[in-house]
């Protein structure tokens, strides 16, 4: 048995992107309240908006202060508003610095800003790509309560054959590339 990686991969040069905080290249599809309810039992906190680019990473925004909890009891509702636009938008630059490879933290729809509680294993997240408001009404009509690979979708506006192929045998933690799909 061959355990060696595959030539191409012992080339690549990683370079590993959390999308929700790495670029916002599109606002029309930043995350609202209703995104990201149940991802936790607390309320959420009167007031609430995306965070601004360049925000002082400890300084509670507004509504955060307001609540009268400290930075730890607050940051788990903290959303930037990056998305798969902002990717793409950087791929040049990426390219730039050498990066023939990128590894995507996992893009699943999800409340949360980590997107490892999916609450849909077959869809990108709905803030990630162009249409929220419709993907989040494709993904609620098929009311299918396991992932199997197939069933009954629809791609939504971020999966569809317009946009740069993820690679990495599914949903989740992927590689994305400009046209092509590795396998």
């Amino acid at each position: 048995m061959n355990l060696a990686p595959p030539k191409w991969a012992q080339e690549v040069i990683w370079y590993q992107i959390f999308p929700e905080r790495f670029r916002n290249g599109d606002p029309s599809n930043d995350p609202t309240l209703s995104d990201i309810k149940d991802f936790t039992p607390d309320p959420a906190p009167a007031h609430w908006a995306v965070t601004p680019w360049g925000w002082d990473w400890y300084k509670q925004e507004p509504w955060a202060a307001a609540t009268g909890k400290d930075f730890y009891g607050t940051i788990q509702w903290r959303r930037y508003g990056g998305d798969l636009q902002g990717v793409l938008d950087k791929l040049d630059y990426l390219q730039s610095l050498g990066v023939t490879g990128i590894y995507l933290n996992p893009i699943n729809d999800s409340p949360s800003l980590h997107k490892y509680d999916a609450r849909s294993y077959a869809h990108v997240d709905r803030n990630f790509g162009p249409d929220p408001r419709g993907d989040a009404e494709i993904i609620a009509r098929e009311d299918i309560p396991a992932p199997t690979p197939g069933a009954g979708r629809r791609r939504t506006a971020c999966s569809s054959s317009s946009w740069p192929r993820c690679t990495g045998g599914g949903c989740g933690s992927s590689s994305i590339t400009r046209g092509t799909t590795r396998g």
